[in-house]
């Protein structure tokens, strides 16, 4: 039963990658949280457990500012309690692993641009691919290792691609 809040996670989250627009990325990405912080909590794994908790509330909030960015004092207040939970489920070092990576990736949440979220989960789930390793939470490994590969090849695909398709279009109309 544990591994399966996992698998739930990577799908929910495998498919936000690969979506264009930052709505119904979000609704995935609150989706997946959810799992992710059930995953944690079986496993006892309190530090990652919290971060997903916040996690959780930050894309419910950041979901409900799909076309500005939220205030900055949103950004901070999520930072401060990140911390707080992290000094308070204090387990060595290996706290730090999704501490870092949740404060990259809520700041390119946050930013909100589609494109830099998809780099911001690569990046901010780095740290995670070590964290989940030492506690044991293999579906979640598994999970995090899937969503950093399907982010990068959602930025290349809908970003960089996507891009150079749209160029190259506009060329071809702008000839005749």
């Amino acid at each position: 039963m544990e591994q399966t809040f996992g698998i739930l996670a990577l799908i929910c989250t495998v498919v936000s990658m690969q979506l264009k627009k930052k709505k119904p990325l979000m609704v995935l990405q609150t989706m997946s949280e959810a799992f992710i912080v059930a995953q944690y909590w079986v496993k006892g794994a309190i530090t990652g457990s919290y971060m997903a908790i916040v996690s959780f509330v930050r894309d419910v909030i950041f979901t409900k500012y799909d076309k500005k960015r939220a205030p900055l004092w949103i950004l901070i207040v999520i930072y401060v309690i990140m911390t707080i939970l992290t000094a308070l489920s204090w387990a060595g070092p290996l706290s730090l692993l999704p501490y870092v990576g949740s404060l990259i990736y809520a700041f390119t949440l946050w930013h909100g641009h589609v494109k830099w979220i998809k780099l911001g989960n690569a990046l901010g789930n780095s740290p995670y691919l070590i964290y989940t390793i030492l506690t044991g939470n293999y579906a979640l490994f598994i999970m995090t290792l899937l969503e950093v590969g399907s982010s990068i090849i959602g930025f290349i695909r809908l970003d960089i691609l996507g891009q150079k398709k749209k160029k190259s279009k506009k060329r071809k109309s702008s000839r005749k």
